[in-house]
């Protein structure tokens, strides 16, 4: 069993040598056990000779790379979780000076576990350093600080309950093919650079002499393993292939990129939100506000601080053709984020539109008038709350689950366009007076600088109670009347007084009007009773035979 040599050296000078087993000193080290006074020799276990001296007794084929001091703890948490995603890590964890992270790599032994030699040894330590320092540096994203390679590396120890351990680590092979994966890489990273876009989640590779990013398709696969064996390498597309998929390639998210460069952007007063939500003309004097609120809680969706809930409200513009509608709603993102707009989504296929979700910033339902009220009542209602989607990926295995990142904003030609009743809380109706100002310029970096720091210092970006009775009160003028309204419009009207009508049943009320109207009537008491509790002005009471409704018989 590999054991670990532990070194204490005491106020008079003393040395004490002593062993631990490899997994009860990295249990103690995750426990918080006290170790602080040690020096740690991982890479060999030694012994004391009479003479004071100590000597190598057993190799255990592990080298040690020091990546740091660190800049903060999100850095050092970030490199020992991606040391931990290479199989040749024994362990990462931080040591005494608390900033800076030790990763112990397995090596293969090609001599004997006892080593008589030590100078053989180092050689063997030498060659696996070297190669272990090529492999982490590109894998961390981070250089090892360089130091003298032997089978005496050692550290000083510290308590770390985030440790990465794996004692089942696959030993780093000490020969040709692994040197010929390295020039590969080097080959690869010198005329390209690489990175795995977690929104999209796929591969992406850029000319270093462009800059302009690309996924890594099968096309561009075949190119990179033709252009390495021009250059001389031994290189087939498999390899390439396992690199460019590998969690060396660093992980990228273009949406928290963007967010950090604009967070400085705003001047702590100009309000951009303000003065583009006044480019839509309109005749709502909450407009202003309600898209203030709409366009932070899109932000606070990328930022991931929306845990519970998705923005679960959609503006839905409203006018005739050419008043820049769609135009106004494509220029919400600026050119570096344009690859997150859908203005096509199919909303039928219920796994595209689960997926674009994920995957897409802002979707806008261009021709909303085109959607079924069966989709208004039923999936769409539904999902344009979710906070994450589950859903397979194309070529996955299982399902998975991934934070939603898209918000919705809807256009239409047609005033009454909302058939769903209870759906009215989801959009905010604005009938335009005019063409929406484009004239001037979107200060892209000001706009979401601003929506960025009103988000981060607790601006509320959801909408109150009040506000939503505001907007379903608001949205009444665009709903399609149902032909079951109209019917029960043509036998009944409500009234305010009790003595001037009676309380009746939805079931009484739709029994009526099946007997009346006969054939003509069609329907069904469930969507029946949603169009009787959305009708404006009339009352409504509960009772022990359910809810009843005020109304008077029209005169035949």
């Amino acid at each position: 069993m590999m054991k670990f040599t532990l070194i204490r050296t005491n106020q008079q000078g003393r040395e004490y040598v002593s062993t631990r087993t490899a997994d009860l000193f990295l249990e103690r080290v995750k426990s918080g056990g006290h170790v602080a006074r040690h020096e740690v020799y991982p890479c060999a276990e030694l012994r004391r000779q009479a003479d004071g001296t100590t000597v190598v007794r057993r190799l255990n084929g592990i080298v040690v790379l020091t990546v740091g001091p660190l800049a903060s703890e999100a850095e050092v948490l970030a490199i020992k979780q991606a040391a931990a995603m290479l199989p040749t890590t024994v362990a990462a964890l931080r040591s005494g000076d608390g900033l800076t992270v030790k990763v112990l790599v397995s090596y293969a032994l090609k001599t004997a576990a006892t080593a008589e030699d030590e100078t053989v040894a180092n050689v063997a330590a030498t060659t696996a350093y070297e190669q272990a320092t090529m492999v982490y540096s590109r894998a961390l994203g981070h250089s090892i600080s360089p130091e003298e390679p032997s089978v005496r590396m050692h550290f000083t120890a510290a308590a770390d309950a985030e440790a990465v351990v794996n004692l089942e680590a696959t030993p780093l092979r000490l020969d040709g093919s692994g040197a010929e994966t390295l020039r590969l890489i080097d080959f690869l990273t010198a005329h390209y650079q690489f990175r795995f876009n977690t929104v999209m989640g796929y591969a992406e590779f850029s000319k270093r002499d462009t800059g302009e990013w690309q996924p890594v398709d099968d096309r561009v696969m075949c190119t990179l393993t033709i252009a390495a064996r021009l250059s001389g390498l031994d290189a087939w597309d498999k390899d390439v292939r396992r690199y460019v998929g590998s969690t060396m390639v660093q992980p990228f998210n273009p949406v928290s990129d963007f967010l950090q460069r604009v967070r400085t952007c705003w001047d702590g007063h100009t309000d951009h939100i303000g003065r583009l939500a006044r480019t839509v003309p309109c005749q709502v004097p909450q407009w202003e506000g309600w898209f203030r609120k709409w366009l932070l809680y899109m932000v606070a969706q990328w930022l991931g601080v929306t845990r519970r809930y998705g923005n679960s409200v959609a503006p839905l513009l409203i006018s005739e053709q050419g008043n820049n509608k769609s135009t106004f709603c494509r220029r919400l993102l600026p050119d570096s984020l344009q690859w997150g707009y859908n203005d096509n989504l199919l909303v039928s296929e219920k796994k595209q539109t689960l997926m674009a979700m994920s995957q897409f910033l802002l979707i806008n339902l261009d021709e909303f008038n085109q959607i079924s009220p069966k989709l208004q009542e039923g999936f769409l209602k539904n999902v344009i709350q979710l906070a994450s989607v589950k859903v397979k990926r194309p070529y996955g295995r299982h399902v998975e689950e991934f934070p939603r990142l898209a918000s919705f904003i809807a256009t239409t030609n047609e005033t009454s366009v909302l058939a769903d009743p209870t759906g009215n809380r989801r959009f905010i109706g604005v009938e335009l007076t005019g063409a929406i100002d484009l004239s001037q310029p979107i200060d892209y970096a000001g706009l979401y600088g601003q929506a960025v720091n009103l988000v981060e210092r607790g601006e509320q970006y959801w909408f109150s109670d009040d506000e939503v009775r505001q907007i379903i009160a608001h949205n009444r003028r665009f709903q399609v009347r149902p032909a079951t309204e109209q019917w029960f419009n043509e036998l009944f009207t409500p009234v305010d007084d009790e003595h001037g009508g009676q309380w009746l049943t939805c079931a009484a009320i739709f029994g009526t009007l099946r007997r009346e109207l006969g054939a003509a009537f069609h329907g069904n008491l469930i969507s029946f009773g949603r169009v009787l509790s959305s009708m404006e002005g009339l009352r409504q009471k509960h009772s022990r035979l359910g809810k009843l409704y005020l109304v008077r018989r029209r005169q035949q």
